[in-house]
Order: C-alpha cells, then structure tokens, then sequence
C-alpha cells in the first residue's frame, strides 16, 4: 500500500492513563476532518510537571496499545522515548519528517495550549515543519487574532476528563471503570498502578 501524503494528526500527551476522553476525540477527529491517521505521541518525563505520579512509559505505552486494539486510524507513537530528553516538539517533528517524508503532520492541541505556543522552544521550525489543528477545551475560549494559515480549528465535541481526576479517582478505590477502556482498565488492577501510597 503507498502512503503517499497521508495526513497524521500527532496527539502528544502523558496518557497517565488513557481515558475515553482522549481516544473520543481522537476517534471524532480522524472520522471528521480531513486527518487519515491520528498518532498518539507518548510523552517521556516533562520537566515541567511533578513526575512521581507518572507510571513507566511502558505501562502507558501498553495500555494505549491496548486501548486502541484494532481500530485502523489510531496508531500508538513511542519515538520520544527513544530521543535525548527533554523531549522538545521540534525535535521529534524532524525525526518523524525524516523517517515520513510524504506524510504531512499536523498537531493536534487544546485551545489551553494556544496562548503559550510563541514560548515553545524553536517555534519558527515547528510551523514549517507542520501545521497546528485546534480543538475547543472548556474555559478557554480561542482568540481569533492566534489563527494563521497553519493553525485552525478542529471541530470537535468537548471532553472535560482529565487524567489526574482519574488518577485521584483510583488512589481513592473509586470504580472509573467507564471513564477508562475496559482493557487499560484491566491493566491498572493487574499490575497495581496509581494505589494511593501514604
């Protein structure tokens, strides 16, 4: 099959878990909008955020792969985990060109991230090498003066989940066992993550 100019939504995120949030609006965009494939990007550490409640990257890795199963549009990203950390956008955008050269990637962000996109670092190299698809989140309402040529709006229903209610959810024994796929669901039971430790 030749996949020339096939259109790849990147979905970054911790996924520390995966919750139908993401994988809902992951599955309305790739059926409604002109994305073929969405890729879920998993992040390594962020320096930025307090990583002791982040499981190993396998574990996220393993429960995206489950959660997704064999649904062709979705495809689970591991390529920032195998890059030098801090993991930088630019940095993986260049790698993913070089080993794509006929796919046209674009990132797909919520309207939060929007307002600090100018303080991503190399941001100049970013928009040459892709283009920037915004979806709708509560509370932040998207300034019209921010869209250009490479960045627009998705349409897409709003998911107001976020992983850390769900961790916070687990840690308190509650049962978010439709808030989380059945089999990444399983997978936290069997391999005991996110247990509150006092």
């Amino acid at each position: 099959m030749f996949d020339h100019n096939k259109h790849i939504g990147l979905f970054f995120g911790s996924f520390n878990p995966v919750h139908v949030g993401h994988l809902a609006l992951a599955n309305y965009i790739a059926e409604n909008s002109d994305i073929d494939e969405v890729w879920f990007v998993v992040s390594p550490q962020n320096p930025f955020k307090n990583t002791s409640e982040l499981v190993d990257a396998k574990h996220r890795v393993n429960m995206l792969e489950d959660s997704i199963g064999s649904y062709p549009k979705f495809k689970v990203c591991d390529i920032e985990l195998k890059l030098s950390t801090p993991s930088y956008t630019y940095k993986t955008l260049n790698e993913l060109t070089f080993l794509h050269p006929n796919f046209h990637f674009s990132i797909i962000m919520g309207s939060d991230n929007l307002i600090n996109l100018n303080r991503w670092k190399n941001i100049d190299e970013i928009m040459r090498l892709c283009t920037i698809k915004i979806y709708p989140r509560p509370e932040y309402p998207i300034a019209e003066e921010l869209l250009t040529d490479t960045i627009s709006i998705i349409d897409a229903p709003v998911f107001n989940i976020s992983s850390t209610l769900i961790r916070k959810g687990l840690s308190e024994d509650k049962d978010y066992s439709y808030l989380i796929p059945k089999k990444a669901h399983d997978y936290i039971k069997n391999h005991g993550l996110y247990k509150f430790h006092h």
